[in-house]
């Protein structure tokens, strides 16, 4: 019982509070929003291709503008920058519903809308990333951010749910209004958090200080070779989400063996983060990271031989688990080890990496769907795709030696 109260050490200290509370009501209704606008503007217009250029006009701005958002985000305080762009967001969340009730969308101020959206999520991000070093003190950071991994996880859950359950009673449109709240109640409680302000430092101006994330990012081969692994995960999970129901259809499990696959990876990710919530400290975080990763690639390779559902569902729990623990090592590693003045702007690589290649995932699988042979052949060159960029970066010694900092007791604030 200790073991699991000392879990939720992050709590004590009362900026993450705060912080811990806005993500937790901003990713549900994030959640949320990914089903009632679909849904709603489905209603609306009878047709896929609004809900199309809805998710193509937030994406676009969102790749366009993550660079630079983490740079402005290492700039002013991150706090303040996280409450600016919830507001925003809540607002933009707010005019979607509004336009579903009504029941007339009108294209051009729905994609400007998504334009805005997507900016203001491109800022956020960074921001959010680089946040959690000064809310915590580095003994907690493990345990913090998988606190709020483990939230993301079940608010993957429950927020599709949510959204389709007022979807169909009282409509998507009132779903889209509750995600507008739940952005300027994260607002709110965004500007809330008190942290130390940071020293002041050269302003070097915007293409300077691009430059030099890039040359951090480059010249440091635990964060590049983080990062492509990473882009290279993307890549092949979108191919999977595509693919995986064309070989389950085809054949034992069905459409039923599909949804056992796609609920046990969701329980995966949610084992992956207790394991660190109960105290799992490695002392090597990325070479434990890493190893863990590779859990996907016998996954891959046991749904594209069409194994009993069964076991492809445990395969994807064990992968689920290993990916999302490692992401919760990864991000505290970057805390813990990258300069408080770059945190955003490595942050914002790493955001980028997932965001800009995802789509080329899609479109892989899209095209392999068509046929089951095909599918499954892509679906087993993703599994390499996912083991060569972790060989590469196993093989540099500061991925495998790199240290996590010793515990030191620090007070709760």
């Amino acid at each position: 019982m200790t073991r699991w109260k000392e879990s939720l050490a992050p709590l004590r200290h009362r900026a993450f509070r705060y912080q811990f509370a806005g993500f937790s009501v901003s990713v549900t209704g994030n959640m949320l929003s990914l089903v009632a606008l679909t849904v709603g503007l489905l209603e609306v217009t009878g047709s896929g291709a609004a809900a199309g250029l809805a998710l193509g006009a937030s994406t676009i701005p969102l790749v366009v503008f993550l660079l630079i958002g983490g740079v402005w985000a290492d700039r002013l305080p991150r706090h303040l920058v996280m409450a600016g762009m919830d507001l925003v967001r809540g607002v933009v969340q707010l005019g979607l519903g509004a336009m579903i009730l009504t029941g007339e969308v009108n294209l051009g101020l729905l994609i400007g809308l998504q334009v805005v959206f997507g900016t203001a999520q491109a800022f956020h991000l960074p921001a959010a990333g680089g946040l959690t070093a000064f809310t915590v003190p580095k003994e907690d950071l493990q345990r913090a951010n998988a606190l709020m991994s483990i939230t993301r996880s079940l608010s993957g859950i429950a927020g599709p749910l949510i959204a389709g359950g007022l979807a169909a009673t009282i409509g998507a449109g009132w779903a889209l209004l509750l995600d507008g709240g739940t952005f300027l109640l994260s607002a709110f409680l965004a500007s809330r958090i008190r942290v130390p302000a940071a020293p002041p430092r050269a302003d070097g101006g915007l293409v300077k200080e691009l430059s030099d994330g890039f040359r951090l990012v480059t010249r440091t081969p635990w964060i590049w070779t983080s990062v492509a692994c990473f882009a290279c995960t993307h890549v092949a999970i979108a191919v999977f989400l595509v693919t995986g129901p064309v070989l389950a259809l085809q054949e034992q499990g069905g459409a039923l063996g599909w949804a056992l696959v796609v609920a046990a990876l969701g329980v995966g990710d949610v084992l992956g983060d207790l394991v660190l919530l109960a105290g799992y400290r490695p002392r090597r975080p990325l070479l434990v990271a890493r190893l863990a990763e590779l859990l996907l690639v016998p996954a891959l390779i046991l749904i594209a031989l069409g194994v009993p559902a069964p076991v492809q569902a445990v395969a994807i729990a064990l992968a689920g688990a290993g990916m999302t623990a490692a992401d919760s090592l990864w991000i505290t590693t970057m805390q813990q080890h990258v300069p408080e003045d770059a945190l955003s702007k490595v942050s914002s690589y790493d955001w980028l990496s997932s965001q800009a290649l995802r789509p080329i995932g899609y479109a892989l699988g899209a095209a392999a769907a068509a046929d089951g042979a095909t599918a499954a052949a892509v679906l087993a060159v993703m599994a390499a795709v996912v083991a060569l960029p972790r060989l590469v970066s196993l093989a540099y010694p500061s991925v495998r030696e790199l240290r996590a900092p010793q515990p030191e007791q620090a007070p709760a604030n």
